[in-house]
């Protein structure tokens, strides 16, 4: 029976489709800026005759003074870039998400707020020594992930939203940056604090004490560290650049939330530190104190709000800075791109490569006209240098704009000559500052222009993949599909999409295209739409007769509208806020008509049950900063060590689920029993203060391993039927949410399953009068379908989770230990185990209810282990394919609301995450609805072919 493995190859097919669709859409939408390689050098100034021109060039003998050569060199229009004639040595500490209200002081407050009030030593600064003292906001760009703000700070340049992806896997940074300037002028850097420095540029640092940054519930360990390493090097004299990364704050941030007692002891301790690094600081050694970002009222950050925006810049130096009146006003806005070539200028370097800022003359030390000068011009001609090959190596920027960008660059290069008085510098200063801004903002604009056409292609692949899909699932009779995928359907439409791919090899080979991969997702998505197109023709006399002769229960047409309206109303951020609830309530409404239709009190009993079930589950229900008093009240507080309550909750259920599998599952629930067990002993061993961490994680190894191996054995084939394996298959993709959930949500992941169950159920109540044919076919409708995909969906809800950047739980990815240790080489077996770890975290319902979807067609006794083997796998296919339809609808209208709203002030905050959630779980579906499908093919018996 070859068509039993076609039905495989169909899904796989379709799941290509999709998912390369998805990939195309995310290109076009989710742009990455051109990093060039490009590094800044500068000539010393020993190296240019009296006339401003290279020794090796120069006509001009004799010697001058530098202030005359810095004159000369200013007007020579094609003199290189000049090293700074001054250095001074700088100490960096960036107190990571140190938020600017964080630094303020305010006297009238009579009962401040946790984060409030707990850095005097600021304020007392300012007021005692103005001169020497700044305090300004800090603005940082989104998105506010640390890696990024590193990035930005480092090389001054602008982060994209994509770039967010990476947090957590820190590559090699390939850009010209103010560490790499500093090597290459024969300084020194030396580095305390977060290991993200010390993974973005190895080998750079005189002396590295990097600790590792993402134990987010480890408040001290680092800072403790930097503290411990820090007031010895100040007394050091072998180092030019010092940076300290301290993570307490953030970490503070991430568990508790700004407004905490462990948020006031950790600014407390900041507010000391600071103090004694003022006194032991060197009189000539400059003293930075940033924050790479902000954060939200519940301590997250990573997106674009305000209060994530907004970090503190604090510079102190005893021998005093410069700055005219208007530049040192505390508070003031500044951008944090400015900081690397300010940065660069203290340390006598020139601007990295890709900065596009400018230089913040208020945190700097007092410099004469000539040295001021000299620094604006090295700034403009690195941004001249920069814009023309940007210009060379990408056609984002039309030609007119950059041409009229490096005219005017130009153009302040040779003014700097010119300048001779206050007067006139302060207004040359201002100019630079006016065209700085307006090239970061094309840059900007650049970098957030929209491919609309791959955007566009996508969605057409995506709409006829969904449309003609539909067809044949809601068209073609169930009858006819063995026949279908008995044919050479499926191997011609594999040949074919084999056939593109050559051909695109073969015309990216010779030139005559430059996007190979869009080539192949385009060209096979045309096919695969062309072959499925021709199948719809052949059986159009079927189709027709079928739709003229069916005649759908209400309760069907209600769940295809249900599912439908929920896909078509994400075009609104109000319903995307509120989604949780919604889903909730379709799913319910679905199934009450499902019960009623059966017309019997089980059925009514099931669905009351299942109600009582969903309404529970919303108390591990999250919810997200525009939803108010929901917020306000606490409901967005991380939950973190679980409370004695929910470990007694965590144990119970997956006790009671333990015990029952083992009644009824035969052998293949010893898996489902031992797994369970090692959970249950991993929460217990590792929960409180008494716990053993080291056993606890040793435990959750344990458990994996039991699931890995269960999972292998599922394929062991009985001759049984394909119930118990997909029944236990389902159980043990259970436990794997459990671990990862941890046993503050392990409850959660319990509901989740009982409503299912309880759907289940419902779903078999479903008959016709008739033969058991029409029985099946009934249960495998388009409703069911829809019914399962809401259900499925809300999961993502009820497991504690929300379509925002700052829900993502990375906790579950060091429940077993931290993968960061595993064997890199040949791949990096790491990153691979922790992206597999979050990714079960927020898409494990979806991937428990895709496996379980065959299920629905035949669990229960009406009438499906009755039919023939080719009736069931007809009815599976068709479900499967339903089911994943659903979601692929859903993708569908998020990518078209993305694309409305691309220019809308909630596209970064809600649309986008909202895309990359609802890609994700599509992607869970069908890998999850592959291995169901997959496991029924393989346990059900092959029927003889009848003549």
């Amino acid at each position: 029976m070859k068509e039993k493995w076609n039905f495989i190859l169909y899904l796989v097919w379709f799941s290509y489709l999709i998912l390369s669709a998805i990939i195309m859409f995310g290109h076009g939408f989710l742009l990455s800026r051109k990093a060039l390689s490009d590094i800044s050098e500068c000539l010393p100034l020993k190296e240019f005759g009296c006339d401003g021109r290279e020794l090796a060039t120069s006509t001009a003998k004799g010697s001058c003074k530098d202030e005359e050569k810095i004159l000369r060199i200013l007007a020579n229009r094609g003199a290189p870039v000049t090293c700074a004639t001054t250095r001074h040595r700088v100490v960096f500490i960036l107190v990571d998400a140190l938020r600017y209200d964080f630094t303020e002081y305010d006297d009238s407050l009579v009962k401040p707020l946790h984060y409030q009030n707990k850095l005097p030593v600021l304020r007392e600064t300012l007021e005692k020594w103005p001169e020497r003292t700044r305090l300004f906001r800090f603005m940082a760009d989104p998105p506010t992930t640390t890696l990024q703000r590193v990035k930005a700070l480092v090389t001054g340049s602008l982060p994209t939203f994509i770039d967010a992806s990476s947090n957590f896997a820190a590559m090699e940074l390939q850009e010209d940056n103010i560490i790499d300037q500093v090597a290459k002028g024969g300084g020194k850097a030396v580095l305390l604090g977060d290991d993200t420095w010390s993974r973005l540029i190895p080998g750079k640092w005189l002396r590295s004490h990097a600790q590792y940054s993402f134990h987010t519930w480890d408040l001290d360990t680092v800072d403790t560290e930097v503290d411990s390493k820090i007031y010895n090097e100040l007394k050091s004299h072998d180092w030019d650049l010092l940076v300290a990364h301290y993570l307490g704050v953030d970490h503070a941030g991430h568990r508790y939330g700004p407004n905490h007692p462990e948020m006031a002891r950790k600014l407390n301790e900041t507010n000391s530190r600071l103090r004694k690094i003022i006194e032991f600081l060197p009189p000539d050694v400059l003293l930075y104190v940033v924050g790479d970002h902000g954060m939200t009222e519940s301590g997250d950050h990573g997106g674009e709000s305000k209060a994530e925006r907004t970090a503190a810049f604090f510079a102190y130096r005893s021998s005093g800075l410069g700055g005219e009146k208007s530049e040192i006003e505390t508070g003031r806005e500044v951008q944090q791109t400015d900081l690397a070539p300010t940065l660069s200028a203290a340390l006598g370097r020139p601007p990295p490569s890709p900065s596009l800022g400018s230089i913040l003359l208020a945190v700097l030390p007092e410099m004469t006209m000539t040295e001021t000068l000299l620094h604006f011009s090295n700034n403009m001609k690195q941004i001249t240098h920069y814009l023309i090959r940007y210009g060379e190596e990408s056609q984002q920027i039309s030609l007119d704009k950059l041409a009229n960008l490096i005219n005017i660059t130009r153009d302040h290069v040779e003014r700097a000559a010119s300048i001779s008085t206050n007067d006139e510098l302060n207004n040359y200063i201002i100019d630079v500052r006016v065209l700085v801004d307006n090239v970061r903002g094309v840059f900007r604009e650049v970098w957030v222009e929209f491919d609309s056409l791959s955007m566009l292609r996508a969605l057409l692949l995506m709409l006829l993949a969904i449309f003609f899909n539909w067809l044949l699932t809601e068209g073609l009779p169930m009858e006819r599909l063995p026949a279908v995928f008995a044919s050479s359907f499926v191997p011609s439409g594999f040949i074919s999409m084999i056939v593109c791919i050559g051909l695109c090899y073969t015309g990216y080979y010779f030139k005559m295209f430059e996007d190979l991969e869009h080539a192949i997702i385009l060209s096979t998505g045309m096919v695969s739409g062309f072959i499925v197109c021709a199948l719809i023709i052949m059986h159009w006399d079927g189709i027709t007769q079928r739709w003229y002769e069916g005649r759908s229960q209400f309760y069907e047409r209600f769940s295809r509208s249900a599912l439908v309206g929920s896909a078509a109303v994400l075009v609104s951020n109000s319903y995307i806020i509120e989604e949780g609830a919604t889903l909730s309530y379709l799913t319910l409404s679905v199934l009450a008509l499902m019960a009623w239709n059966t017309g019997t009190i089980k059925a009514l009993a099931l669905w009351v049950c299942c109600g009582v079930v969903m309404t529970v589950s919303r108390i591990y229900r999250g919810c997200r900063e525009e939803q108010g008093d929901c917020w306000t009240t606490g409901g967005a507080v991380p939950s973190g060590q679980a409370s004695r309550i929910a470990l007694v909750m965590a144990l119970g259920s997956m006790a009671g689920v333990v015990v029952l599998v083992r009644r009824h599952t035969g052998w293949r629930g010893h898996g489902v029993v031992v797994a369970g067990c090692f959970a249950c002993a991993h929460w217990a061993v590792g929960w409180g203060s008494l716990g053993s961490p080291s056993r606890s994680r040793l435990l959750a190894r344990g458990a994996w391993l039991v699931i890995a191996t269960m999972l292998g054995l599922l394929w062991k084939k009985e001759g049984q039927g394909a119930t118990l394996p997909l029944t236990v298959c389902a159980l043990l993709l259970y436990v794997a949410n459990t671990l990862v959930l941890g046993a503050a949500y392990a409850p959660s992941a319990s509901l989740a399953l009982l409503a299912g169950f309880l759907a289940l159920n419902i779903v078999s109540l479903l008959k016709t009068e008739g033969s058991t044919k029409l029985s099946i076919t009934t249960r495998c409708s388009s409703s069911v379908a829809c019914m399962w995909a809401l259900l499925a969906s809300y999961q993502f809800y009820g497991m504690g989770h929300h379509a925002t950047l700052g829900h993502v739980r990375w906790g579950p990815a060091f429940h077993a230990g931290d993968p960061n240790y595993l064997p890199e080489y040949p791949v990096a077996i790491g990153h691979i185990v922790i992206g597999s770890l979050v990714f079960i975290d927020l898409f494990g319902m979806q991937l428990m209810f895709g496996a379980a979807v065959p299920l629905l067609a035949l669990w229960g006794r009406n009438g499906a282990a009755a039919a023939g083997p080719r009736t069931q796998l007809a009815a599976v296919f068709s479900l499967c394919l339903k089911f994943v339809l659903c979601f692929a609808i859903r993708v569908f209208a998020i990518a078209i609301s993305a694309t409305v709203h691309c220019r809308h002030l909630m596209i970064w905050g809600v649309f986008t995450p909202k895309l990359l959630f609802e890609s994700g779980a599509c992607a869970a579906a069908l890998l999850g609805t592959l291995i169901g499908a997959t496991l029924t093919v393989r346990h059900l018996p092959t029927p003889q072919r009848t003549s």
